[in-house]
């Protein structure tokens, strides 16, 4: 491993740290819980409807699954950064609104760390927080409003290391360990003049943290010039420490009140999640994943609603060439996919849903390095009791280095 490669990954990964204080998100339904739940999955992946739990880490890290590290090649370093351009569109019963969101959503390494060990380390965020909602109030006792805002950012992030072991041919073990960290920064803001001649701020700023561990398996036959993989993981329930401080103040004489001290922790709750796929000796791969999570059990409060249990589903296809050709098309990897989540809260009794299509390509360059893109079309919400319709186009794009870093050289 060369001094001058060693210092640019420490750089990549010095820059990316500062990257995890800004939001991934404008979506309303942000201030509910611990924000927006964030993918793990690859832009490879991404591009096949977010599966990939059964596929092995082969020319890209898979952090799906830690089991999938075992296959990462043994003389090659594999470092990925990813981000996204996201466009949304909010709809009420009787309004719309525009955003555009971007901002990174990966970076990881990965190595052979042993002749049957695969390790690696990522960086990510976990939930994401960034809202702004504008709405009015009554005065007390009158039908004379008052205008409010309501503006929340923050979230979950998630640095992560990946270890995974191949027992024997065919079946893999892994485990991820995981510190979560963020905070939830809540401001409301009444605009008095008219009433007192003054504005009052009602801040609220809460910090978590944890330590998680995920498991998971792969195990993989060969059936002729094919092989079929069954896969899965899983993680128990984790308590999230938290803390809180609590500020009101005004724009006339500054601090009204102020306090600070532990809340009632929750929990991050058990889930599951099983994924196969099937590849061809002629390049087709399909995937498909099935998840589960108990956040019934979670002790999540959540404003106007209740935590729930979650399903989700996704499913793929892929097409790669197994062999090199002159034309430039016919060497792109070609994706699609699609995807259904239920998200872990409902609000006025309302459940909230998500789903949505993907396609996705991947551009090789010199080595096993690439380019990889998607795209995503996604649906999540209702306009029924007074909430939400959103749709986002998402564009993902991810850098793919693979140098051969461990390779002795000889000399004669």
């Amino acid at each position: 491993m060369t001094q001058n490669k060693l210092t640019l990954a420490l750089l990549l990964l010095t820059l990316t740290l500062g990257l995890t204080a800004q939001n991934n998100t404008s979506s309303p339904y942000s201030r509910f819980g611990i924000g927006i739940l964030e993918s793990k999955a690859d832009v490879t992946s991404a591009g096949m409807g977010h599966a990939g739990v059964a596929l092995s880490s082969d020319g890209f890290l898979n952090n799906l699954n830690p089991a999938s590290y075992s296959s990462l090649d043994s003389t090659n370093l594999i470092f990925n950064i990813q981000g996204r351009l996201s466009f949304a569109n909010y709809e009420t019963s009787n309004d719309q609104q525009r955003n555009v969101d971007s901002n990174y959503e990966a970076i990881s390494i990965g190595f052979r760390a042993g002749k049957n060990w695969g390790m690696g380390f990522s960086l990510s965020p976990y939930s994401s927080i960034g809202y702004s909602v504008n709405t009015e109030k009554y005065i007390l006792g009158t039908i004379d409003k008052y205008p409010v805002e309501y503006n929340g950012k923050g979230g979950l992030n998630q640095i992560a290391w990946h270890n995974g072991f191949r027992i024997f041919k065919g079946l893999s073990l892994g485990v991820s360990t995981s510190y979560l960290w963020g905070s939830s920064d809540i401001t409301e803001v009444s605009y008095y003049p008219s009433i007192i001649g003054e504005t009052i701020y009602n801040e609220r700023n809460y910090h978590f943290s944890t330590l998680m561990f995920d498991y998971g398996f792969q195990w993989h036959q060969a059936i002729g010039q094919n092989m079929f993989s069954l896969a899965a993981t899983a993680n128990f329930s984790t308590e999230l420490n938290s803390h809180y401080t609590h500020r009101i103040y005004n724009d006339v004489t500054s601090d009204l009140s102020s306090s600070s001290g532990d809340t009632r922790n929750f929990s991050i709750p058990m889930g599951y999640q099983f994924g196969l796929a099937y590849q061809t000796h002629k390049g087709w791969t399909i995937v498909g994943d099935f998840r589960y999570n108990n956040w019934a059990e979670s002790d999540l409060s959540i404003s106007y609603g209740s935590p729930r249990d979650t399903y989700g589903g996704n499913l793929g296809l892929q097409y790669a060439p197994t062999r090199y050709y002159d034309s430039f098309f016919k060497r792109l990897h070609y994706r699609i996919g699609a995807f259904y989540n239920q998200e872990y809260y409902s609000v006025l009794k309302q459940d909230i849903d998500s789903k949505g299509i993907t396609a996705g390509l991947t551009i090789p360059l010199r080595g096993k390095s690439r380019v990889n893109l998607a795209y995503e079309y996604k649906h999540s919400g209702t306009t029924s009791n007074g909430l939400i319709n959103e749709q986002f186009n998402t564009i993902r794009v991810g850098l793919t280095f693979s140098e051969k870093w461990f390779q002795k050289t000889q000399f004669k």
